[in-house]
């Protein structure tokens, strides 16, 4: 396995989401600076998503056929960009812009970067290889947002931007360095017309479930953890989600190449679980199960993206470039749902309907991964 390149597209994928989730630990000071409400701030998540969402499959059938190296830094190009824009931002439509510019290539990129590791690992080892990528992105969450959020309380958001985009050069030097040519591989149209191809549709409905109970808990993880624990205990909850993410992507990553149904099962089990401790958490008013909620829902939100990658990747093996897209956009749409589900429920006042949410949705995914897809991909 080609670790060097690996790990430069890895450290790029944590800049990326960096980027995307920096507003949230920022929403007030960007807010008052820009002198607009923090609810206009926040909306540039939502705005992102869709986007993502809108252009992802259509910009990568329309650059199917560009080698994939290039074009992989033409999207840090647009991330730099976008960088740029929001850090010299003047009002909010030019920061708005910027917003735009980057997510414009957010779901070219993750389109591109799974099947691109894939292509530096050896038979057999992909899982290994989308694990090590995917593990950028989950240290954005550890580490990148919080960090992007200390920097910006000491010497403010538009320096701690600059400090991101700074981090997008060395991404892109590193790259430039030791990222092989990747042409375009053609797509084999009479390969892989039954079987496992067969599978997507339901590995469709499965991601798109599992991502929604995920996101319908996680958006609001703060409010869980206030009710139990208490505020002062937040910021311990949200550092433990983290850092058990990690531990799901390595657990993920040794494993799914041999168990990818078992593993994509595993996490639909524990989104589950993670929902019913949650639910006694609330009843009980304890904090401790309300932790331990936490923790299983770490380890399947660091699992997923490398399970969920990874069998989509089988199943869509003579055409990676598009079932990867797919994959994105059914991810981004899964998160936008199960914010969405969520803050229905919170704002009728009912903060376990989040984690309703998340073991009915749990259990429909389950259902489709088991009797729907396992029966095609074998």
């Amino acid at each position: 396995m080609q670790i060097v390149p690996l790990a430069a597209m890895s450290f790029a994928a944590f800049v990326y989401v960096t980027f995307e989730m920096f507003s949230v630990g920022l929403i007030t000071p960007m807010a008052a600076d820009l002198g607009v409400s923090e609810g206009q701030i926040g909306l540039l998540m939502t705005v992102y998503a869709g986007l993502v969402a809108v252009v992802t499959i259509p910009l990568m059938a329309a650059t199917s056929h560009l080698n994939r190296r290039p074009l992989f830094m033409a999207t840090l190009g647009f991330l730099l960009t976008g960088i740029a824009l929001q850090a010299l931002a003047p009002n909010y439509w030019v920061l708005f812009a910027g917003r735009v510019t980057a997510a414009l290539t957010h779901g070219l990129f993750w389109s591109m970067v799974n099947p691109m590791s894939a292509r530096l690992a050896p038979p057999g080892q992909m899982g290994r290889a989308v694990a090590a990528v995917s593990f950028g992105a989950t240290m954005s969450t550890v580490i990148g947002a919080p960090l992007s959020t200390a920097i910006g309380n000491a010497i403010g958001w538009r320096n701690s931007t600059w400090v991101l985009g700074a981090a997008t050069i060395v991404a892109v030097v590193l790259l430039l360095r030791t990222l092989p040519s990747m042409p375009a591989q053609p797509r084999d149209a009479n390969a892989g017309t039954q079987g496992a191809k067969a599978a997507i549709p339901s590995l469709i409905v499965y991601l798109a479930c599992a991502v929604t109970a995920l996101f319908a808990s996680f958006t609001y993880l703060a409010l869980l953890v206030e009710s139990t624990a208490g505020p002062r205990w937040v910021p311990v909850g949200l550092s433990m989600y983290g850092l058990f993410g990690i531990v799901g992507v390595v657990f993920a990553g040794r494993r799914v190449d041999r168990r990818m149904i078992r593993i994509n099962g595993l996490d639909t089990v524990l989104l589950m679980t993670a929902a019913l401790t949650g639910m006694i958490a609330l009843q009980l008013d304890s904090g401790v199960l309300m932790f331990l909620t936490v923790a299983v829902l770490g380890i399947a939100a660091g699992s997923l993206p490398t399970a969920g990658t990874t069998i989509f990747m089988h199943a869509g093996r003579h055409n990676q470039d598009l079932v990867s897209s797919i994959y994105v956009v059914t991810f981004q749409v899964g998160i936008a749902s199960g914010s969405a589900l969520g803050a229905f429920t919170v704002d009728a006042g009912y903060l376990a309907g989040t984690l309703l949410i998340t073991l009915i949705l749990g259990a429909v995914a389950l259902v489709a991964l088991a009797g729907f897809s396992r029966p095609k991909l074998r």
